[in-house]
């Protein structure tokens, strides 16, 4: 009676076993970086209603003959912001795209100058020969103008 109940777990740990399947990725690893500075005459507007939930959304395309169908059947694309943190020491870092920025926007009207800080979404797509860099104001209305050029890189791994 102890075997009997043995072996049905034994069974039914090798059945388990005899069903799985493992992959391996033939591939080499190789990786492309390519570095892009985009400048604010980059940017092109797509707006749509301008009111908030409207596709309102800043864009810069680019080309990238890295990215091609063997890299989005089988690879993967990552991009990254280079954002100043100290301007004091020019000190800086590499930020993974989506990347949520404070943009300080001041206004006047009739009862004076304020300031408000706006969160603005970086985003990234891409299909193949064609990289993709995404501005989108996360209240939904269409996002301010960007003045400043920016470092972004786009590393390619296959």
């Amino acid at each position: 009676m102890k075997l009997f109940k043995l072996i049905i777990p034994a069974l039914a740990v090798l059945a388990l076993a005899s069903s799985c399947t493992k992959e391996y990725n033939t591939y080499g690893v190789n990786i492309y970086s390519r570095y892009y500075t985009v400048t604010p005459s980059d940017w092109k507007r797509d707006s749509g209603d301008l009111e908030p939930g409207a596709y309102n959304y800043l864009y810069a395309e680019f080309e990238n003959p890295d990215i091609t169908n063997d890299v989005i059947s089988a690879g993967t694309v990552q991009a990254y912001v280079y954002v100043i943190y100290n301007t004091d020491k020019n000190l800086g870092s590499w930020n993974p795209l989506p990347y949520v920025y404070p943009l300080e926007i001041t206004t006047t009207d009739d009862s004076g100058t304020s300031t408000v800080v706006a969160p603005e979404n970086l985003r990234f797509e891409f299909e193949p020969g064609i990289v993709t860099f995404i501005i989108q104001d996360l209240d939904g209305y269409d996002p301010t103008d960007i003045t400043n050029s920016m470092s972004i890189k786009v590393s390619v791994t296959y």
